[in-house]
């Protein structure tokens, strides 16, 4: 049975607990074993004491896994969870398999512009109100480093939700 490490801001909800028992009963229906960040063992009480732990946990878990599942959509603001673009990045690293899922596969400029405040710039890409420019504009709907980590470690960036991954993964085997 593969173990799938799923990466996401769903830590950050406030039924975290649930949402994530229910995504890995969902893996589980796939014939997968799923961990998530909870599954680390955390038992340092002291703040940046804890949060080390918790990255090393984290870390372990995608260690021992086979594949990663990373939830792509915005989170707060308009890219990606920049934890869960960490664990991409290391699953990447590690030759993990990653597969990322998303529920708008625009260009990037264009999600980017549906997030934020944006304003017209001579250069003819768009600026936001920090003076950054919105030219990372070759297709992708997410950061180009994630979107080409995930598809050079041989996984896809999916339009759908986790069980749109586990599909596409039951349909592979």
């Amino acid at each position: 049975m593969q173990t799938i490490y799923l990466a996401g801001p769903e830590v950050f909800l406030p039924n975290a607990l649930d949402v994530l028992s229910n995504s890995k009963k969902l893996c589980e229906t796939f014939g997968f074993r799923a961990l998530t960040p909870f599954d680390g063992e955390i038992t340092d009480k002291v703040q940046l004491a804890k949060a080390n732990q918790i990255f090393a946990e984290n870390v372990s878990l995608i260690n021992q896994c086979d594949i990663v599942i990373a939830n792509c959509n915005p989170f707060r603001g308009a890219c990606v969870d920049d934890g869960t673009a960490f664990e991409i990045g290391y699953a990447y690293a590690k030759n993990k398999s990653v597969y990322g899922y998303i529920n708008d596969k625009r260009n990037l400029p264009e999600i980017v512009k549906s997030k934020i405040p944006t304003k017209p710039h001579p250069s003819g890409y768009a600026i936001d109100d920090d003076g950054f420019l919105l030219n990372e504009d070759f297709g992708n709907s997410i950061n180009l480093m994630l979107e080409f980590s995930i598809l050079n470690s041989g996984g896809e960036l999916v339009l759908g939700d986790l069980e749109s991954v586990l599909q596409l993964l039951k349909n592979r085997s």
